[in-house]
């Protein structure tokens, strides 16, 4: 289930416009432009991971996923707002968050791990994050 959430949020964030040829580009019904892209874009060449193990970061994030683990805990995937750094972070606590809320983040670097060909960077220790605005 979580790789499956991966997948559709990577093919969501790493489709830029720049990637299809405006040869590739048709008009619907509805007079909206859609995309066919020429060639699957790699998300191993933009992602990259963040700081030390044991480092605190302080970093701008989007939410992208979140996943119930069970047991009252939520998985956070999230976006380094302006880059491509993906970030992962386990809580147990209810904070309301909804896929897309914008968030200051602040925690521990715990690892670095490798899924689909993403780099995504694991946090802990992230007490609370502060929604932005």
């Amino acid at each position: 289930m979580a790789t499956f959430a991966l997948r559709r949020a990577l093919v969501r964030t790493f489709a830029p416009a720049n990637l299809v040829s405006s040869s590739t580009r048709t008009a619907t019904a509805t007079g909206a432009a859609s995309r066919t892209p020429e060639r699957p874009f790699v998300p191993s060449l933009a992602s990259e991971w963040i700081g030390e193990q044991a480092e605190h970061l302080r970093v701008p994030v989007e939410i992208v996923a979140i996943t119930d683990m069970g047991h009252r805990i939520q998985r956070y995937l999230v976006r380094q707002i302006g880059t491509h750094n993906w970030l992962e972070w386990s809580s147990a606590r209810r904070y309301g968050f909804r896929v897309g809320d914008r968030v200051k983040l602040s925690g521990l670097v715990q690892a670095h791990i490798r899924r689909d060909d993403a780099c995504i960077t694991t946090l802990h220790e992230c007490f609370n994050p502060l929604r932005m605005t």
